[in-house]
């Protein structure tokens, strides 16, 4: 049974659909919650046959909710809200909560001091979930390219860190605006059915913390 096939098989309970993409990794949409969906990739580290599969979620905000908003004033507010969650510790975990350190690959683009979203990220409900999750950092970003060159960026990126003149361009004028949610997991090949499963669980707890800020705090 190939990993995808594990996958699929892992998530039957919930109430998704499944798309192969075109790079040979699976999309998965939530069919009550459409602005939800979520790329599972298998990436091959650089110098290495490891391979290690993260799962990413995307939380885009529809069109009606961004009449009247400045797009690029907006993705530079949520860019200064990034941040990354770390699991640390052998015997005895903790989650670590910080600014993503992305940020400190965007040259020349200009982000505001706002950092609220780490306060509502340090706290034990959210410690729990990321403890539960099988997962050894969360990166929480704005999509800084078109959202169909997302997959691409992630097979080949090292680090999470988005570099380049396509980037500042996006930052000035976005096409749409998104949420990038990426779940780095502790396990490998194969895949476990329960690590899948607490993965997905956690990412979605976790999208819809950050849905519940962005329209509380954004976008109110």
């Amino acid at each position: 049974m190939s990993w995808i096939q594990n996958v699929k098989k892992a998530l039957e309970p919930f109430e998704v659909s499944f798309e192969d993409t075109r790079r040979g990794n699976l999309m998965v949409k939530l069919l009550k919650q459409p602005q939800i969906k979520l790329i599972i990739l298998l990436r091959r580290f650089q110098f290495s046959f490891d391979r290690k599969v993260e799962i990413v979620g995307v939380l885009d905000i529809p069109e009606n909710r961004l009449e009247k908003q400045d797009l690029s004033q907006l993705l530079r507010r949520m860019l200064a809200e990034s941040v990354e969650l770390e699991l640390k510790g052998a015997l005895r975990k903790s989650v670590k909560v910080s600014r993503w350190s992305g940020l400190s690959s965007l040259v020349g683009v200009t982000v505001p001091e706002e950092t609220s979203l780490l306060s509502v990220l340090r706290s034990k409900e959210v410690e729990e979930v990321v403890e539960r999750g099988g997962v050894e950092l969360i990166e929480i970003f704005p999509s800084l390219i078109p959202i169909e060159l997302l997959e691409s960026y992630l097979m080949i990126s090292g680090g999470g860190h988005m570099v380049g003149d396509i980037v500042k361009k996006y930052i000035e004028s976005p096409q749409s605006i998104s949420w990038i949610m990426r779940a780095h997991m502790l396990y490998g090949l194969p895949l476990g059915a329960g690590g899948v499963r607490k993965t997905y669980l956690t990412v979605i707890a976790l999208l819809k913390k950050i849905e519940e800020f962005t329209y509380a705090r954004l976008l109110p």
